[in-house]
């Protein structure tokens, strides 16, 4: 400061700039003002206070921050919207709440691919770690048996240096162990090295396992056998237990290990399918007085074709006589293939009653109060109906009971004549659909690649019925018992949410037996009619697959004895 200007100023005011040292009545209370020659000062207890005339600058990093925490609300989790949010996401700067929100469906493929780069990252270090500990393992064998060949003793004067062996063991223990570390550490050269030869290997092996002895450790114990005899037979464990109200999680919790391997086992080899008894379909059975009831119908479509040929004469000739050759062809096959399946009654009896049969709906309308003018179509949805209902009985094994609703979703997924408004117009084209949806949804097994087959016959003996008088009891009492299995399904279904549009399905398919059973029962001579179909495809299918059958076998044939020659070659090189 200029001398001359500070000589001007007041003695109080000097002071003020140039004493600088703490004042004991600055820690006194002061009034806000102080007023010295005449001028009003602010009191030094200010400060002293909490609050501060002067703060440290701040860089422009912490300014922008504070704003922008400032300006932006507190975030809310973006997944359920209700909790705020604590993390983010470092794969998709997802912000969410809590453990619960991170595995949530929505933030699945975000999670699992996480997790799945974690175990896949964990395995291949576990990898380096196990083979860095077999080379290590080997290092050491291999050093000790280089280190055994300068001893003078050899391995074992080593391994009484190393304190492995002790002078109290006998000469034979001692001598077995360290034959032992021999094997294993020639066995780590030979792998380290990868010069040796497999019958050394398998030798090196068999001298360890006849020294082994398969005898327990000493202080080992059996915990098999512990087990066994401290396990309670399963008769006992299933005691006072009531079997039908477990779950299969709380059954297969009551069996022991050694009882789980049996199981798999039995199942496995195919001894479990033994085990259970097989249904016989019951619509395999026929009675038409000591006759096959498919030469019966022979006689019908011969005597329907004559007439047709005096009455029609627009109607090609050639071609009526091939058809009527094919049919009888057909039928002589259908003799062939279910002549072990006709049934003889004695003159003296009438045709009795087939045990198993299911009862007819007591109460089926009329089909003009549903339809006043129905299809010529119809026939073939029912065909898809009756192929998707042979085919899930027979695979279900008749168990409509405790696999009710197994049993429903399976034919609603087999048969579109059920679950859909597809309209069919052949009986090839209602079972190439059956057929095709068959292997599409999975219910083909491997093991039994002739279910298909099974159920297109099945369907043949259905429309065939028990007899000549009763050509349709057959096929009512296999659309009532659907009609009563939906119908049970439905009614243990509730009327809200997925259960409610299943419930409705099961409704809509109920309905549609119901119009099949009202239909068969005003076309009883179309059934007739359509059974021969039937047997004539399946006839005809049949021969295919026969042919096929043989040409595999003969194609077989033909390269096991090109093998057995050992001269031709499948593929050779052109010069």
């Amino acid at each position: 400061m200029n001398p001359l200007i500070r000589r001007r100023l007041p003695p109080s005011v000097r002071s003020l700039l140039t004493d600088i040292g703490p004042k004991a009545e600055w820690t006194d209370a002061e009034p806000d003002t102080v007023t010295r020659d005449g001028i009003m000062l602010p009191s030094r207890a200010a400060g002293s206070g909490s609050v501060e005339f002067l703060t440290p600058a701040r860089t422009q990093e912490e300014v922008a921050s504070e704003d922008q925490r400032s300006a932006r609300p507190s975030a809310v989790c973006m997944m359920c919207k209700c909790k705020p949010s604590c993390y983010t996401c470092p794969r998709c700067n997802l912000h969410y709440c809590g453990l619960a929100c991170y595995q949530s469906p929505d933030h699945s493929v975000c999670s699992e691919e996480f997790y799945k780069e974690s175990v896949l990252t964990e395995l291949k270090d576990m990898g380096k770690t196990e083979s860095e500990g077999r080379q290590k393992m080997q290092k050491i064998l291999v050093g000790l048996r280089q280190k055994a060949e300068r001893t003078d003793g050899g391995m074992e004067s080593l391994l009484k240096e190393a304190g492995i062996v002790s002078d109290d063991e006998g000469e034979g223990e001692a001598t077995e162990k360290a034959q032992v570390v021999e094997l294993l550490s020639r066995l780590a050269e030979l792998q380290q090295s990868g010069e040796g030869s497999e019958p050394e290997i398998e030798a090196i092996l068999g001298k360890l396992e006849e020294l082994g002895g398969g005898e327990t450790l000493p202080g080992e114990m059996d915990e098999d056998a512990e087990s066994e005899e401290g396990q309670l037979d399963l008769a006992d464990r299933l005691s006072g237990l009531d079997i039908d109200k477990l779950s299969e999680e709380e059954l297969w919790e009551l069996l022991s290990s050694k009882e789980k391997d049996v199981f798999m086992g039995m199942m496995k080899g195919g001894a479990l399918g033994r085990l259970v008894p097989l249904w016989k379909p019951w619509w395999e059975e026929h009675e038409e007085e000591g006759r096959g009831l498919v030469e019966v119908l022979e006689e019908d479509v011969s005597k329907r074709e004559r007439e047709n040929s005096t009455t029609t004469d627009e109607l090609d000739i050639d071609n009526k006589n091939k058809m009527s050759r094919e049919a009888g062809k057909s039928a002589k096959k259908l003799k062939k293939i279910k002549g072990g399946n006709r049934r003889e009654t004695s003159k003296g009896k009438e045709s009795s009653t087939v045990h198993g049969v299911p009862p007819v709906s007591a109460k089926i309308p009329k089909l003009s109060s549903l339809c006043a003018n129905p299809s010529p179509l119809v026939c073939y949805g029912l065909v898809n109906a009756l192929y998707g209902y042979t085919f899930t009985l027979c695979l279900l094994n008749n168990d409509t009971d405790s696999l009710m609703f197994e049993f429903c979703d399976m034919i609603l997924a087999l048969s579109e004549a059920l679950n859909s408004n597809r309209v069919f117009n052949s009986v090839q084209e209602a079972l190439d659909c059956g057929e095709a949806l068959i292997l599409d949804q999975g219910y083909l097994d491997k093991e039994d690649p002739l279910a298909p087959a099974r159920a297109l016959e099945a369907v043949a003996h259905i429309l065939t019925g028990r007899d000549r008088k009763d050509a349709t009891g057959y096929c009512l009492a296999a659309l009532s018992q659907l009609r009563s299995v939906l119908s049970k399904a439905r009614t243990a279904l509730s009327k809200e949410g997925e259960e409610g549009a299943r419930r409705q399905r099961y409704f809509q398919a109920g309905k549609k037996c119901e119009f099949f059973q009202a239909w068969v029962l005003d076309n009883t001579h179309q059934i007739r009619t359509l059974a021969i179909e039937l047997w004539s495809e399946y006839s005809k299918r049949e021969s295919v697959r026969s042919g096929m059958e043989k040409a595999k076998t003969a194609v077989e044939e033909n390269l096991k004895k090109e093998k057995s020659k050992g001269k031709s070659k499948l593929i050779e090189e052109l010069h």
